[in-house]
């Protein structure tokens, strides 16, 4: 992974560019090994092997942890260092709850709003119908969460936005290890966005709530069987 400088002259001026720039990179490299099933639950990341492979200072990589940290894809356990979180029946479950309960929240919201811009969300579904017709699993789940970045600035709700935007990535990874069920298909989740997105073009704030909440219980049901099967923890 090449480095950034701290520092670079624009016009005879100097540009500063923050050395998080690198630290998010880091972090996204190594989330993307969490949320692909790589780097494995209950796995310990060691600082300086992930310096050495990508070419950073340890550093970086320890400012990385904190933000995987906040995405919660890991732990950072006293005297054991950056752990990958656990992925049980229970914790599936608890995540289930939350993750439902703020998307019905956001997309109520949405709902609520007078001719709010949707073209977005439209986008993220074109994408995903793309990737249907391909078979491009990954590609799916990333218009997925095209799709729930794209609900937050029409709402313009700052907390609520932080907190949704801290658990996507879980729900990612949540949605990678449902993936590899052998029930699931992608097409369940393409009308699903489908019919969340006319239900919020339409102001169906129950109809709105019915299809989160259906939604996530398969879900739940669907990674719980799946940590079942293959003991993944």
């Amino acid at each position: 992974m090449e480095t950034t400088k701290a520092e670079r002259k624009v016009d005879g001026q100097l540009g500063f560019e923050p050395q998080l720039t690198l630290t998010e990179q880091i972090a996204d490299h190594l989330g993307a090994e969490i949320i692909a099933g790589r780097l494995a639950p209950a796995s310990r990341i060691q600082e300086l092997k992930v310096a050495g492979e990508l070419g950073v200072s340890r550093g970086s990589v320890r400012e990385a942890l904190l933000i995987l940290e906040s995405r919660h894809l890991i732990e950072i356990i006293p005297r054991r260092g950056a752990v990958v979180s656990s992925m049980e029946s229970n914790e599936i479950a608890d995540f289930c709850e939350v993750f439902a309960q703020m998307q019905s929240l956001c997309f109520g919201k949405l709902a609520g709003l007078e001719r709010p811009d949707l073209s977005r969300l439209t986008e993220a579904i074109e994408e995903m119908a793309r990737a249907v017709r391909e078979a491009d699993t990954a590609a799916v789940l990333e218009a997925r969460k095209a799709f729930l970045l794209a609900s937050l600035p029409p709402l313009d709700n700052f907390y609520l936005s932080a907190v949704l935007k801290g658990l996507i990535p879980a729900g990612l990874r949540m949605e990678h290890l449902v993936s590899r069920h052998p029930s699931y298909d992608a097409r369940d989740t393409l009308r699903y966005h489908q019919a969340l997105l006319d239900a919020i073009d339409g102001g169906e704030f129950e109809r709105v709530e019915e299809l989160v909440r259906a939604y996530h219980a398969r879900e739940r049901k669907l990674a719980a069987g799946c940590v079942g099967a293959n003991g993944t923890r």
